[in-house]
């Protein structure tokens, strides 16, 4: 066995230390949402600290910031790292972790108030083949983030900053201007407006398979011209929007995509 995933099982570290004990070379751990401490963490990542590339610790409220700094002590070869809601990270022990983690190719920090545009450009120095970054709901992300992502990470393909109400259209045009590969732009309950997705109508066109514009001001003509522009766009969400078309209506203009919610 080489993956586990026991995403909101209630599991506890009685359990996690089990699998520890009849478990190596594990590649994959998914731990989101369980009753996990410090010590059975650490106690895993010492019996798979040469084998684990995924770990996903979401919500696990007991972690600390020391048990994170020894997973990136044991465990550099790490290429997903999801520590998204784990309320006591701080700044300098997020960009200690992540200085260790040269592979890392996905970082979720959902929800992680320590996160400030400072954060997110240490993080794009230090981890340079970052192609995957969630940033939802991180009140200190601004555009500026945004301007580093491009600079620092034009090779990005999922982008998440839902709920980062400081990201405007500024930010998104710098990101659709340099991101040639970004695929997937969730920029819900954001100030993006018009002007944003018409640059990603422009500069997106061949590369945007979903976005997501919920609760965002956005014009019929704006999606419009998106869904016509963006021939691979497959998935657009708009919940909560003031205007949202019906599904024949964007099937008319563009067939392959599917629009939520469904009206």
């Amino acid at each position: 066995m080489t993956c586990v995933d026991v995403s909101w099982s209630r599991a506890t570290d009685t359990g996690i230390k089990a699998l520890t004990d009849t478990c190596t070379g594990l590649k994959t751990v998914v731990l989101n949402g369980c009753q996990v401490t410090d010590e059975a963490l650490n106690a895993l990542v010492i019996r798979c600290r040469d084998s684990l590339r995924r770990l996903e610790v979401f919500g696990c409220l007991s972690i600390s910031p020391s048990c994170l700094n020894t997973v990136s002590e044991l465990c550099p070869g790490l290429e997903t790292l999801n520590i998204g809601q784990i309320p006591k990270v701080t700044h300098p022990y997020l960009t200690l972790v992540t200085s260790r983690l040269k592979r890392l190719h996905s970082l979720n920090l959902t929800g992680l108030h320590a996160v400030s545009d400072q954060t997110v450009h240490q993080v794009l120095l230090q981890c340079p083949d970052l192609q995957r970054l969630t940033l939802s709901s991180c009140p200190g992300v601004t555009d500026m983030s945004l301007h580093k992502i491009s600079t620092h990470a034009p090779h990005i393909r999922l982008l998440d900053l839902s709920g980062c109400g400081k990201v405007s259209d500024a930010g998104v045009k710098a990101v659709a201007v340099a991101c040639r590969c970004l695929q997937y732009l969730d920029l819900s309950s954001t100030a993006t407006g018009n002007r944003g997705v018409s640059l990603l109508a422009k500069y997106c066109s061949t590369h945007l398979h979903t976005v997501k514009l919920s609760f965002c001001q956005i014009s019929p003509e704006a999606i419009h011209n998106l869904s016509r522009q963006c021939k691979r766009l497959k998935l657009l969400h708009l919940y909560g929007c003031t205007y949202i078309p019906t599904e024949k209506e964007i099937r008319d203009i563009n067939p392959t995509v599917t629009l939520y919610p469904l009206t």
